[in-house]
């Protein structure tokens, strides 16, 4: 992002094909750097799968539209009473950065935020039982570990 940042500041344009190709070029520079290994291996993206990740940000994105239309019918309908809870699960995620991942992601979605992270177990507010469920699901647990480079849709982590 520092890089687009620092582009972005010295170009001073704000064209929309230009953005974008300074994006792409930023993005393009980042690969290279990374697979150099001029990049220190805890940030490092070898480890993830890109189209999966931006796959996954565009669904993350769709999620907490959704979830925002959810708050907002607690603060327009006075009937609709919340039940606040905190509720432990356990992640799927391998990599400490995938857990990160988890855990923001969660936060950033209104109705949860992620209270504590023990390892692979997070401790989460909920704001009612529907978030709660989409928890349960795992649903987006399953969608970050797919990010995951080697990732297998019935493999066991301890494996």
């Amino acid at each position: 992002m520092s890089i687009f940042t620092f582009w972005f500041v010295l170009s001073g344009l704000i064209i929309p094909f230009i953005v974008f190709l300074g994006l792409v070029s930023s993005a393009f520079v980042i690969y290279i750097i990374n697979r150099m290994g001029l990049i220190d291996e805890e940030i490092s993206f070898h480890k993830f799968n890109i189209t999966a990740l931006f796959l996954y940000i565009f669904w993350l994105l769709k999620e907490i539209i959704i979830s925002n239309i959810k708050v907002c019918l607690y603060i327009i309908m006075p009937t609709k009473k919340i039940n606040p809870k905190i509720v432990k699960i356990k992640s799927s995620q391998i990599s400490d950065f995938a857990h990160v991942l988890y855990a923001n992601s969660i936060t950033l979605t209104p109705g949860t935020v992620t209270i504590d992270i023990d390892g692979d177990k997070f401790t989460v507010h909920t704001l009612d039982h529907q978030f709660r469920e989409s928890l349960k699901s795992d649903e987006m647990g399953r969608k970050v570990r797919a990010t995951e480079i080697g990732y297998l849709p019935n493999e066991n982590k301890n494996v």
